[in-house]
């Protein structure tokens, strides 16, 4: 039996425990910023705006750049990632996320923090939907280029690279990959060119898992997936952390992350349950626990405003 089967069987038991399925602004009502995508204006002057879009998926924008980060709204369900079933992009839902985001006609870049299916699934026909370049891992390029983008869309990375996208500066820095029960899922990497598309959910291999800081209009976002214990970010005094907890291992992390940081506002991320249809709204996910980092960010005095955002939010970065 493949090694992950038994992690993904124990994932969806998990799954089908109760889980903080509480909206956030009837929880934490105090620690939301933003305003619905639908109402709120487009960011001007030198203005950047940044849009929650569920998982670990953010649009970052100014007036003359879009950013998309790891876009994965076209959700598999538990049933078919536990027997690794076909599975395909939605372009109704990606065109309906993008309409309630406000996307507009033409995104500049998308940045992929690594290339498991709730991270790249959606980048291919995104990419081929409103243009822009890809920067991924070599791995994430191959998956990318099999499910139709053009090679000269993209732009295989690794920690060091540095890129302009539109008015955007792009550092690409290293990250690292949290457990789940024991063990990284669908580790590996992808070396040569794809004889066919990925269409199931172990075609997502991990690759090299990547952070990144954009430089925009003066303000400094630093975006990550998640991380391991002893690893934090190589980048300090930053505008905006968004931080990956979505399990034990990057939760235990996190206080060590934020110092490093030194943020004025810090966002933890993917702590929503992906499994389920994005139209059902935000639901804390089985292993995810935002009340210790909550009680953890107030004991430990971390640095910045700790803030959480909902579904299709937009708030100007201050």
């Amino acid at each position: 039996m493949n090694r992950l089967v038994p992690i993904l069987i124990a994932a969806a038991l998990l799954a089908l425990l109760p889980s903080c399925a509480y909206r956030l602004d009837t929880a934490y009502n105090d620690l939301l910023v933003g305003t619905p995508s639908d109402k709120a204006p487009l960011p001007r002057g030198n203005q950047v705006q940044v849009t929650y879009l569920g998982t670990n998926a953010y649009l970052i924008r100014s007036a003359d750049t879009t950013i998309v980060v790891d876009p994965y709204f076209s959700r598999i369900d538990m049933r078919s990632v536990v027997f690794n079933a076909d599975v395909s992009p939605s372009p109704a839902i990606i065109t309906e996320v993008s309409r309630k985001a406000k996307l507009g006609r033409h995104v500049d870049g998308y940045l992929v923090t690594h290339s498991h299916f709730d991270h790249l699934f959606d980048v291919p026909p995104m990419q081929r939907m409103y243009g822009g370049k890809v920067i991924s891992s070599p791995t994430g390029a191959y998956l990318a280029e099999a499910a139709g983008v053009s090679r000269r869309q993209l732009l295989p990375s690794k920690p060091g690279k540095i890129y302009r996208i539109g008015a955007a500066k792009i550092r690409v820095l290293p990250a690292w990959h949290d457990k789940v029960l024991g063990r990284i899922p669908y580790p590996g990497t992808i070396d040569t060119p794809l004889t066919s598309e990925p269409d199931k959910p172990k075609d997502f291999r991990l690759g090299i898992p990547l952070a990144y800081l954009v430089e925009l209009n003066g303000k400094r976002i630093y975006l990550e997936s998640g991380g391991i214990p002893g690893h934090v970010p190589c980048v300090t005094d930053v505008d905006l952390a968004i931080v990956g907890v979505a399990v034990p291992g990057s939760q235990t992390r996190y206080p060590d992350a934020v110092r490093a940081l030194n943020p004025k506002y810090v966002l933890p991320s993917h702590q929503d349950n992906f499994f389920i249809p994005i139209e059902d709204g935000f639901q804390f996910s089985t292993l995810s626990n935002f009340p210790r980092i909550l009680a953890t960010h107030k004991a430990e005095d971390l640095p910045g405003e700790l803030i959480l955002m909902d579904y299709f939010r937009s708030w100007m970065v201050e």
